[in-house]
């Protein structure tokens, strides 16, 4: 007499941010006290329990990543490493494999009793957030109901990058994303252990004429595979000259992104050389500005992305400020004076709140859509004197762009620093 099946779960694969149900069905739910018990685990530690009563239909359904979220944060690639920077790493605190046991509670004898773990099923979380629906961009309703998760675990040609941005279409063409030799940035992608584990990155590079420059293989060097989920590599030009060439296969000498290159490839390889990922693109922009403004966001499927704002900046400050009154005068030996250097009211309370207007290039529609991810990214840093600096967008709405109605547009956003200032006490 017990629990007597799942009807229903979670792919293996599943953002922490999304609905993470399962719904169990049992032979007691007409027991006095019944309820059904969900207990979440990571490895023999109890992390929650969620207690719940049948449904009219006698099923018991629970949503346990409010549990799960508690325990995962995120992986921001190390900056400023030198020449002994990894390639691969690993990214511990975006996800964690989670055991879930489901049991049941009911009156036996008067006593209230409980059955625990009667069916054990396990999940692996990542740090992502699906929309419910965004037109063709990833949504929750895709993952959860045509096993899209597969498009990123799966090894095939078709496994996806933890990134939305658009990948570009070929050498120096328009429609690659840009970067310059001084940017950093990683790309991240879940790491499955069903086929051909992932070995390499191969990265290629072109000149002005879409001639091949050269390939360079680095090597997945991370321990322990099999107990990794979600890896990361680097993608921009600063972060692929400081890896330790020793992470490569044969003699490479750095830098590999020259001035001479003015377009990359990036792909994944298998351990029988199969490419396992779609190519992504990028064009060195090596056009004499005034300044840049890199923006790095944790992006909806839980990695990190950067973008340039390569238009004049502006930095603004909201002062608050509260005084007191108090007379404006001295008095000594019974003699009231005044002096032109004594206040009346008085400035005891100086808060400012540093904000950064920033604004792009011309961008194509499928950039200009994708950074509403910026806009609404919930952990966005500013790279500045090679170090990240913590900002908020406080944009308040977005509208989408189309082709066939717009024709040229850049995005705007402003910024709002993580700290604020605060002046001396009178």
């Amino acid at each position: 007499m017990a629990i007597t099946g799942v009807t229903q779960e979670p792919q293996d694969y599943r953002t922490v941010y999304n609905p993470i149900e399962y719904v169990a069905t049992s032979n007691q739910t007409a027991t006095a006290r019944f309820k059904f018990i969900f207990d979440v685990y990571d490895g023999a530690t109890l992390l929650g329990r969620l207690k719940v009563p049948a449904d009219p239909n006698g099923y018991g359904r629970s949503d346990v990543h409010g549990i799960c979220e508690s325990y995962l944060s995120k992986d921001l690639g190390a900056i400023n490493t030198g020449a002994t920077a990894d390639g691969f790493t690993d990214n511990p605190n975006s996800y964690k494999e989670f055991t879930i046991k489901i049991g049941e509670e009911y009156e036996v004898g008067g006593t209230l009793t409980q059955f625990l773990a009667q069916e054990t099923r396990t999940v692996v979380t990542f740090n992502g957030s699906l929309p419910n629906y965004r037109g063709t961009t990833v949504n929750f309703y895709d993952w959860q109901t045509n096993n899209y998760f597969q498009n990123y675990t799966v090894n095939t040609t078709n496994r996806k990058w933890l990134t939305n941005r658009p990948k570009g279409s070929g050498a120096n063409k328009s429609d690659n994303q840009k970067v310059e030799l001084t940017d950093e940035g990683w790309l991240y992608f879940l790491y499955d252990h069903s086929g051909n584990p992932i070995t390499d990155a191969q990265i290629t590079t072109y000149n002005s004429a879409g001639g091949l420059i050269a390939t360079y293989t680095l090597d997945n060097n991370v321990s322990s595979l099999t107990n990794k989920k979600m890896l990361k590599i680097p993608y921009a030009p600063n972060t692929l000259n400081n890896i330790n060439p020793t992470e490569f296969t044969g003699t490479v000498t750095q830098p590999i992104i020259t001035a001479s290159v003015t377009s990359y490839r990036i792909l994944l390889l298998d351990t029988i050389s199969s490419v396992v990922t779609e190519a992504i693109y990028f064009n060195v922009d090596s056009e004499c500005r005034y300044e840049t403004r890199r923006l790095e966001f944790l992006n909806s499927l839980g990695g990190f992305d950067g973008f340039n704002f390569t238009k004049v900046s502006r930095r603004t400050e909201e002062i608050e400020r509260k005084f007191f009154k108090q007379n404006p005068d001295n008095m000594s030996s019974g003699v009231i004076s005044y002096d032109l250097s004594d206040r009346q009211k008085v400035q005891y309370y100086t808060k400012s709140k540093p904000k950064m207007k920033l604004t792009s290039d011309w961008v194509d529609v499928a950039t200009f859509n994708w950074l509403l991810e910026l806009i609404e990214s919930p952990e966005i840093y500013l790279y500045e004197g090679g170090k990240r600096i913590a900002v908020q967008n406080i944009e308040g709405n977005w509208e989408e762009k189309r082709s066939d109605t717009d024709s040229v547009f850049n995005l705007e956003v402003n910024l709002e620093f993580g700290m604020d200032n605060y002046r001396q006490r009178y």
